[in-house]
């Protein structure tokens, strides 16, 4: 089934955290599974950084960013639950963001679209929430980027989330990830191309864009995946000051893959909202945010992870038991670091499936 697309927002602007508002808001989303009478098995999606709507496929010629996750019987079980995912706001794959037109240009935004946070994010998603006449969740569900709005949701609708299950994320981003991701973005701001983010009448910045893809899929992966799969073994025919080495073939073919798919703008500005989450924005402070969450909690993190290092998400779990959140806590190693919670089945499924249904034994 293709993507749905649906344009809220049309009657008043949603009002943005940090200044500013936008209107007329198309939302990309798709659904999956029934939702039974009582509309008490809806499940939200929250997809990472560069996710989208899609990720699961029926037609098995094709393959979602969870298709080994989801599907009848599975850890996110379509028999059973009724699931949502929409692009988050600021994206590039059908929902407003920078490539988008302005509704008062004709124009694409680039450099005039706003400054985002994962609160807008949420906003836009309880937005279509309501347009669905979905009042409660089940349960909100994210890895990375998508545990942080999980996060958001249950702090901003307390009453509207049963379960929560956040993979592979932290309250807050690292100084160092901080730092990851102010080098990616000045690969993108200083391509010659970039031009201030107006760029889509011209050469999109593509050389800073996939600099800075290779550098994130550092972050992804753990240097023991990374030694297993390439070790220092070198090309037939390798270029002395480009890939040489197996390792390097692999960063560059994962860089020019991604400029099929990804907008620089929307990475820009995603990236940033990554390193903005602070789940008491609006709030009084930390622990006001925090006490007004009455779901069920998961929280599930990747010890070698080198992206959210097992030392915050540690520091995320005690911060949520402080304030009496109810909380179910796991952590384990595996090659894949941050990109487990996408690959990993035999160790996420038991623990979603624990989440889901709230199972501890």
């Amino acid at each position: 089934m293709a993507v749905q697309k649906v344009t809220l927002f049309t009657q008043s602007p949603l009002k943005l955290a940090l200044g500013g508002e936008l209107e007329q808001i198309d939302i990309a989303y798709q659904t999956y599974g029934k939702l039974n009478a009582e509309k008490s098995n809806a499940v939200l999606i929250c997809h990472a950084l560069t996710g989208d709507a899609e990720p699961y496929f029926e037609d098995k010629s094709q393959s979602g960013w969870w298709q080994s996750f989801m599907g009848d019987g599975l850890a996110l079980d379509t028999s059973r639950y009724f699931f949502i995912c929409s692009n988050v706001l600021g994206g590039c794959k059908g929902t407003t963001g920078p490539s988008s037109l302005n509704p008062k240009t004709g124009a694409p935004y680039g450099s005039q679209f706003p400054h985002i946070v994962v609160q807008d994010l949420v906003k836009v998603q309880k937005a279509l929430l309501d347009f669905l006449q979905i009042d409660r969740l089940y349960a909100v569900i994210g890895g990375s980027f998508g545990g942080m709005q999980a996060t958001q949701w249950a702090i901003d609708y307390p009453d509207a989330v049963e379960n929560v299950i956040n993979l592979c994320s932290s309250l807050y981003f690292s100084a160092e990830a901080i730092g990851f991701n102010h080098v990616m973005r000045q690969a993108v701001i200083n391509d010659p191309n970039f031009n201030n983010g107006d760029y889509y009448d011209g050469e999109p910045p593509l050389k800073g864009l996939s600099i800075a893809r290779m550098l994130g899929m550092l972050t992804y992966r753990t240097d023991l995946q990374l030694a297993k799969a390439f070790g220092r073994a070198t090309k037939a025919e390798g270029q002395f000051w480009g890939d040489y080495f197996q390792v390097e073939s692999y960063l560059s073919y994962q860089g020019k893959k991604f400029l099929d798919r990804f907008d620089a703008n929307t990475y820009l500005h995603l990236l940033r909202a990554l390193d903005l989450y602070d789940p008491a924005l609006g709030y009084e402070n930390l622990k006001s945010a925090l006490s007004r969450i009455k779901a069920r909690y998961t929280l599930v993190g990747v010890t070698n992870d080198q992206l959210f290092k097992i030392i915050d998400v540690r520091k995320s779990k005690e911060l949520l038991e402080q304030h009496s959140v109810n909380l179910n806590y796991h952590e384990f190693p595996s090659d894949y670091g941050h990109d487990a919670f996408l690959v990993d089945y035999d160790f996420f499924e038991p623990r979603i499936r624990s989440g889901l249904e709230y199972d501890s034994k």
